[in-house]
């Protein structure tokens, strides 16, 4: 991600680019009109790269204070009332929590801060907001000591850390791994000798405002971290500042950007790059942030993301678009092997119909004939399924027992039903066989003679079991039953006969009865029965 980073001091702003983690080389833009001027033309040719402002002013102001240990939105307005309390001046206000007390209520340590000079730091942002550049954050350089801080490791006791910048000498003082107050002093000079002097007289001073604030015992040892090239490390070393009360660490720019693990920062012979570098390789979030000022920075945020959002659809779909062209092109492919597979079948049966000798039928006709007789065989009648209507009946009456059966075929053609009267002449029946000339499947007509055994001359019992077996039989669709001779004729004007104690004619009851089935009937009794 390129970022476009800007180092403010009171005095200029310098310009860089962070790209592939290397920092470009710096344009200074002095504090005055023609220094606006020149950032604005240099804006005008990056405006979609967002902006990281990093500050180095002297008017920053620390406090810590301690308030009641609460969480969500009453612990976030119980801050904001602080800071405008302690700094309502300005709108560059930031606050960080820094642990508890380990006694009493066990309040929350904070550290309040702010930029104090509010009318420099606007000035350059309004230039920025003129040119619709995105402000990612407005960054301190105090603030942003702490990451240094940790990868320095100098422990958890008193550390004093001191950098040379462009802006002067910065002290930042940290107890406990929590960074309590940063000061900035100006340089009159920038060689070693001078800085090494300034740096002596503000430690002196720094140790007596620690232990006049009581952040420090006196006679407490302190631990002095010091970045800064080799020439004033050297006059440092000369003045022999380590005692029982002070232990010195002097690091040089090679070392502090191998402790940053980028050795490809040009730190030169001021320490603005390591900082920089810091911001660069880092994402974090604003110490001071503005709405009016961060609205830019969230549109080209929510641009990136639709951006990249398009971008994935689009290759999508340019993916399904090449699965199906590649899918087409397999079928198109597949079609032509199948039309010349096709094509040379068709080849081969020619040839091999062309090689078979020569008969007086064609073929056509040779298949109307098969298909004739498969129709014929269809249209044929047989006594099965009439006759396993007739057991089926016979199974539920064991007492009647048949002496003769007889099977013969119906009229096929139909009776005629005044509801239904006969087509007209010339019309077309509705059964395929019928319409080639093929008679229809015929009815069946089962005659049969029987008697009831054992009879012992209980002709209601034999007269009841008959018309079970009648009525059974009718149940079926399409079957007719009539009853030709029942074992006790009981029609009118037919006289009773027999013989009171002949044995003869006591113990026989014959029966005899004619069974239809129609045409259409015995074709459904046929399919279900063939489906059992």
């Amino acid at each position: 991600m390129r970022k476009h980073l800007l180092y403010l001091t009171n005095t200029e702003l310098t310009a860089t680019m962070w790209q592939n983690g290397r920092l470009s080389a710096g344009q200074v833009f002095p504090n005055d009109e023609s220094g606006w001027a020149a950032l604005s033309a240099c804006l005008a040719s990056c405006r979609q790269v967002p902006v990281f402002v990093l500050t180095d002013l002297i008017e920053e102001d620390f406090h810590r204070d301690t308030i009641p240990h609460v969480i969500g939105r009453s612990h976030k307005n119980l801050v904001e009332r602080r800071l405008q309390q302690l700094y309502r001046d300005t709108p560059y206000r930031h606050a960080s929590r820094q642990g508890r007390a380990k006694t009493g209520r066990k309040d929350d340590f904070m550290l309040f801060n702010a930029l104090t000079n509010a009318p420099l730091l606007n000035t350059w942002l309004n230039i920025i907001l003129e040119q619709r550049v995105p402000i990612a954050g407005i960054f301190s350089t105090a603030l942003l000591s702490t990451t240094l801080f940790k990868k320095l490791q100098p422990g958890s006791g008193p550390v004093l850390l001191i950098t040379h910048q462009s802006a002067g000498l910065r002290q930042s003082f940290f107890h406990d791994g929590y960074l309590r107050f940063s000061r900035l002093t100006k340089l009159s000079g920038q060689d070693g000798a001078a800085v090494a002097a300034l740096a002596n007289a503000e430690i002196s001073k720094t140790r007596l405002f620690l232990a006049n604030t009581r952040q420090m015992q006196r006679g407490e040892l302190l631990n002095i971290v010091m970045l800064d090239n080799q020439e004033t490390l050297a006059a440092m070393q000369a003045l022999q500042l380590d005692s029982d009360a002070i232990a010195t660490r002097y690091i040089g720019a090679d070392e502090a950007a191998a402790v940053l693990g980028n050795r490809r920062i040009k730190t030169l012979n001021v320490f603005d790059n390591l900082f920089l570098g810091i911001l660069g390789a880092n994402t974090p979030a604003s110490h001071y942030e503005l709405q009016e000022q961060n609205h830019g920075y969230t549109l080209w945020k929510s641009r990136i993301v639709l951006y990249a959002l398009s971008g994935a659809v689009l290759a999508s779909c340019l993916f399904w678009s090449g699965a199906n062209l590649i899918d087409g092109m397999d079928e198109g492919s597949r079609n032509r092997d199948l039309q010349q597979s096709t094509q040379r079948n068709a080849r081969q049966y020619q040839a091999i119909v062309d090689s078979m000798p020569k008969t007086a039928v064609r073929p056509h006709d040779m298949k109307s004939a098969v298909d004739l007789h498969g129709l014929l065989l269809k249209n044929a009648s047989s006594p099965n399924a009439l006759l396993l209507l007739i057991s089926h009946a016979l199974d539920r009456l064991p007492q009647l027992t048949l002496n003769t059966l007889s099977w013969e075929v119906a009229d096929p053609t139909p009776p005629a039903d005044p509801a239904n009267p006969a087509p007209a002449a010339g019309a077309a029946t509705t059964l395929p066989a019928a319409l080639i000339g093929i008679p229809v499947t015929p009815g069946e007509i089962v005659t049969i003679k029987g008697e009831v055994l054992p009879f012992k001359g209980n002709y209601r019992a034999a007269l009841d079991a008959v018309d079970q077996f009648a009525a059974q039989l009718k149940n079926n669709p399409g079957v007719q039953v009539e009853i030709i001779r029942m074992p006790l004729d009981l029609r009118p004007g037919v006289p009773l006969n027999g013989e009171l104690g002949n044995p003869a004619t006591a113990l026989t009851a014959e029966f005899e009865m004619k069974i239809t089935r129609s045409a259409l009937s015995g074709n459904q009794n046929g399919n279900q029965n063939g489906n059992q």
